[in-house]
């Protein structure tokens, strides 16, 4: 019997056999996960299970580029991490340290909900909901985790897609987002545009 290890799977969330929503998370490495389906109404479902992508049918080229390009990027991260234990260095995307009175703290991104800026000062906030103070920027966050699931939501905050439960639309071109662990994001007019290339909400 020939056991297949696909790197990315494009699945519809109505496939025969066990919910794709059970059999997944059961798998011990599971691949990329691409949802093509017409139900938008599972999006948020389908990041808790760590989706990569979620694209609603018709799917135009444009967005399926738009997919194509981030499985690159997140096969070349991989990659990247993986070799770190064979005698490369480790990546610094894996993980993210803050330095505070002379103590330097190291936090998995796996970790990390949201990366906010309040009142001049920078914050990691936890899944756990913990909130550590940065010595850094929003920009350096956003740049040192291009390729990973994180979103810039607004001028001020940077959230983790992996914990988005679910976007309320408030007025016209105004958004709210909720995180898994609870806490509130406003996405902006401009940036909700950008969003919807993503998760096509």
């Amino acid at each position: 019997m020939v056991t297949l290890k696909p790197q990315v799977a494009f699945l519809d969330i109505n496939m025969p056999g066990v919910p794709v929503f059970q059999s997944i998370p059961s798998l011990a490495e599971p691949p990329l996960i691409v949802f093509q389906t017409a139900y938008s109404e599972h999006a948020a479902t389908a990041f808790d299970i760590n989706a990569l992508d979620y694209l609603l049918k018709p799917v135009r080229f444009e967005r399926l580029e738009k997919t194509v390009l981030k499985i690159r990027e997140r096969i070349g991260f991989v990659a990247a991490t993986s070799g770190a234990g064979e005698g490369g260095s480790s990546n610094a995307a894996c993980q993210l340290s803050v330095s505070v009175n002379g103590v330097t703290r190291v936090v998995p991104i796996r970790d990390i909900a949201r990366i906010s800026f309040e009142n001049g000062f920078c914050y990691l906030h936890t899944v756990e909901s913990e909130k550590i103070i940065s010595d850094k920027f929003l920009n350096h966050y956003e740049e040192k985790l291009q390729g990973a699931r994180f979103f810039r939501a607004s001028r001020t905050d940077i959230i983790n897609l992996q914990y988005l439960a679910s976007i309320r639309k408030l007025l016209p071109g105004m958004y709210t987002i909720e995180l898994t662990n609870g806490m509130q994001v406003e996405l902006s007019r401009r940036r909700a545009q950008a969003l919807r290339e993503v998760i096509d909400f």
